[in-house]
């Protein structure tokens, strides 16, 4: 079983939840999580952070080798970048806080709607499609991989 995290930001504002795909890595993985107000305060380091739409993911770069074998990479190859866009630690949603996110907005529709199935459905489809061309059109990285694969 996949496994999700709440990981607070450093300066504490914000909270990312992640995502443990293909049951290989859990939390011990996540060095720290830098949301765009804190993340000027952090140098780059190109194999353990992946920077996403402001955002940073700092991985420990000793656990991504010992895991390596496991994600089909090897020591030496293994980055953040790679190990967030193959999906074995990433963002719940597109975002570092879609999933809060996305429950507001569907409340939100569930009570404007409520009663009517019809104008409720309807409303979901419309909502589903343009909040995903929000996320491309504000560059997060799971949304621009995704258009790519689907030819976009």
């Amino acid at each position: 079983m996949c496994q999700s995290y709440r990981k607070p930001c450093a300066c504490g504002q914000h909270t990312a939840e992640l995502f443990f795909g293909k049951m290989v890595l859990d939390e011990a993985a996540v060095r720290g999580v830098y949301c765009p107000e804190c993340s000027s305060t952090v140098d780059l380091d190109a194999r353990s952070m992946v920077e996403d739409n402001g955002w940073l993911l700092d991985l420990d770069v000793e656990v991504l080798e010992a895991f390596a074998p496991r994600m089909d990479m090897t020591p030496d190859s293994v980055t953040a970048e790679k190990v967030f866009d193959e999906d074995y630690v990433t963002w719940v949603g597109f975002s570092p806080e879609d999933n809060v996110q996305r429950s507001r907005e569907r409340a939100e529709i569930e009570k404007r709607t409520a009663g009517d199935v019809k104008s409720h459905f309807e409303a979901l489809k419309r909502w589903a499609l343009e909040r995903e061309k929000r996320f491309y059109d504000e560059g997060w990285r799971k949304a621009l991989r995704k258009k790519a694969a689907y030819g976009g």
